[in-house]
């Protein structure tokens, strides 16, 4: 599971020395927050990128995540113990501000014990170890627990840092991002914001986090996919369209070889030379630009570099470039259904076969 979530509760049981020492409290309105550590936790010395924060919630009111309605300050906390239907964490040594300056925190005085029923988060367990108090958070049945996977949180605070120019701290948030997806091609699936992710793995090609072709390959594989998803859910930002043309361009080698197993699906494996070769693919990636551009004219209308883009298009279609599709219409249909043909085989063999080894 992923640990990035809001499990809200609305009763709850209290633990000391091990005996129960409060029968269930009803109507005691809580919400317990797991999130992945991103970018440090306000009030300790610690980096992001590394284990989690929990934060707990008075949830009674109309604003349960406000600061003024925090029951237990944010606690940096690790992994230490991890099973189907269970996980532990617990906190550890830090720093954490005072009036006096840093000071040493024991953070091994809280835990949180989160239980799992059919892979959801069914009730959670407050440990405070230096008091030997322990309160149990019952699930509220009548709730949902909002669960985000966390390379989308992720995705987001590399996006914004790469946008503010820190790119040591993007690289550091995409590093993760691919090191994630690389072990667990599955956490691209149920992902609700494919236009982060899509735009973090453009943005790892653009700031050459390798420069092995076979993992260029991949980041602009799993990008195309995202941002195509991502177009798919919302057809009319013009956003996504101009993250897609630019892929296009900027990884059009290694996508290149992407396209010649999507698109020849149908040729012969013992003719090699009947197979796509990678002149033909790139052609192909040119089609699918094209039929970007010249179906979103507002790009090309309103940017310098989009119309550029197009005067070259127009001169090699005037140069017969891409025969025997002779006219702007052929071209934009041949475009689109490569684009579709190019989506179905990723969907295919991300989702289904979670294979990214193209």
């Amino acid at each position: 599971m992923n640990l990035n979530f809001c499990f809200e509760s609305n009763n709850q049981l209290r633990y000391e020395n091990g005996r129960l020492i409060a029968g269930t409290q009803d109507g005691v309105n809580r919400a317990v927050k797991v999130e992945p550590n991103i970018k440090g936790c306000e009030g300790y010395n610690i980096k992001g990128g590394h284990g989690y924060i929990v934060t707990v919630f008075n949830s009674d009111g109309n604003h349960p995540l406000l600061s003024s309605n925090i029951q237990m300050s944010p606690k940096p906390m690790k992994i230490v113990s991890q099973s189907s239907d269970k996980i532990i964490l617990r906190g550890y040594p830090l720093q954490a501000m005072s009036p006096f300056g840093w000071v040493d925190f024991d953070g091994q005085d809280y835990g949180m014990s989160i239980f799992l029923k059919n892979g959801e988060v069914n009730k959670c367990i407050l440990h405070m170890h230096d008091r030997y108090v322990d309160i149990e958070y019952l699930r509220d049945e009548n709730s949902q627990v909002e669960t985000y996977p966390s390379i989308v949180s992720f995705a987001q605070e590399a996006n914004y840092q790469y946008k503010q120019e820190n790119v040591t701290n993007a690289r550091s948030l995409l590093i993760q991002i691919f090191r994630a997806v690389k072990s667990e091609p599955s956490l691209l699936k149920d992902v609700s914001d494919y236009s982060s992710i899509g735009k973090a793995f453009l943005f790892m090609i653009d700031t050459n986090l390798s420069d092995d072709l076979d993992t260029i390959q991949l980041m602009a594989s799993i990008s195309y996919l995202c941002i195509s998803k991502a177009i798919e859910q919302d057809p009319d930002n013009i956003n996504l369209f101009k993250d897609r043309i630019f892929l296009l361009r900027i990884a059009k080698e290694p996508l290149s070889y992407t396209v010649m197993s999507a698109l020849d699906t149908d040729a012969d494996p013992l003719n090699i030379f009947g197979s796509m070769s990678q002149f033909e693919a790139i052609s192909a990636i040119y089609k699918m630009e094209i039929a970007d551009l010249e179906l979103h004219p507002q790009l090309y209308e309103l940017v310098p570099f989009f119309k550029e883009r197009k005067v070259e298009f127009d001169e090699m279609i005037s140069d017969e470039f891409f025969m025997p599709d002779n006219s702007l219409a052929k071209i934009i249909k041949s475009g689109t259904e490569k684009h579709k043909k190019l989506l179905k085989y990723l969907e295919n063999r991300v989702f289904n076969e979670k294979d990214i080894d193209f």
